[in-house]
């Protein structure tokens, strides 16, 4: 099967690489210099203190003509992509974006085959050939129009699975996008403004009650019942993931543009009224430092 993965960051490397063992894969990056080296020295994944290298074939070019596509890029690089999807013929595409800001776009593309996807797996991209594999986990999938689903490309994908990077179908999409939102909003928000790794925010006793009231928040805007459940996912996060930087104060620290707008920018939009002080602090205090960045928007 050939499959084009559209983005060269730290997912964009991990999937290339997993799916190269069975699938023929090209990687689209960005700048051509990053795909000038891809196709030099291939991807290296380092994994428990061992490196993994696959040959790959990468190139900055827009052509996207794999029938399968799988997008990695950050929500507010979508729209460049949304134009040119809109022009291609029916694929099967594949969505990984942190939030739910990018489901606004799918009335335009309504001809292809749409996948959501909520990836567990930690990365950390180390240089433009390098990615680290900080944590293993499963890749949750589901058709967002059950009328309009690829049997075959999904057969293929999950038959074909690295044992350590396997991909579940689910039913619906929207429960497995809004746990994954839980878990952006809460985690990456507070530790993008509090400045700390993840698993202080529930060693600390007043950041854990930071943490939870702005999970109720989260939850309530949601419409989520199952708050015992969904808290206790968020507490697991923190404790399995205890020594990372969460990938928004990772774009903090090193100046980049966060994805804060498609994860609290989407709750605060479909609050309705609901009072919402957690988060609408911590939406104008990333804003707030993005803006110092020079990224936001005035």
């Amino acid at each position: 099967m050939e499959v084009g993965i559209i983005g060269a960051g730290s997912l964009g490397l991990l999937y290339s690489y997993y799916l190269s063992i069975n699938q023929s894969v090209t990687l689209y990056t960005n700048k051509a210099v990053q795909a000038n080296l891809i196709n030099e020295k291939g991807i290296t994944v380092q994994r428990d203190n061992n490196l993994f290298h696959m040959n790959m074939n990468a190139n900055d070019s827009r052509e996207y003509k794999e029938q399968f596509l799988i997008i990695t890029v950050k929500q507010y690089q979508l729209e460049e992509i949304i134009e040119k999807l809109k022009d291609q013929p029916s694929k099967t595409i594949l969505f990984l974006q942190n939030g739910m800001g990018h489901i606004r776009f799918m009335p335009e593309i309504s001809h292809h085959r749409i996948l959501f996807g909520v990836s567990e797996h930690g990365a950390l991209k180390l240089n433009e050939t390098t990615v680290k594999h900080t944590g293993i986990g499963m890749t949750k999938i589901a058709f967002y129009d059950r009328q309009k689903i690829d049997s075959e490309i999904i057969n293929t994908l999950i038959n074909n699975e690295h044992s350590l990077f396997m991909f579940k179908l689910f039913t619906e999409w929207e429960p497995i996008l809004k746990e994954k939102l839980v878990v952006n909003a809460t985690i990456n928000s507070l530790t993008s403004v509090l400045k700390v790794k993840n698993g202080e925010l529930i060693s600390d006793p007043y950041f854990k009650k930071l943490l939870y009231e702005l999970f109720l928040e989260v939850i309530d805007v949601l419409n989520e019942r199952d708050v015992d459940g969904l808290w206790l996912h968020v507490v697991k996060i923190c404790e399995n993931t205890a020594g990372n930087v969460s990938s928004m104060y990772k774009d903090v620290k090193e100046g980049r543009q966060t994805e804060i707008d498609s994860i609290l920018g989407y709750l605060i939009d479909h609050a309705y009224g609901k009072n919402i002080p957690y988060m609408r602090f911590l939406y104008y205090a990333v804003k707030g430092i993005e803006n110092e960045n020079n990224l936001g928007r005035v």
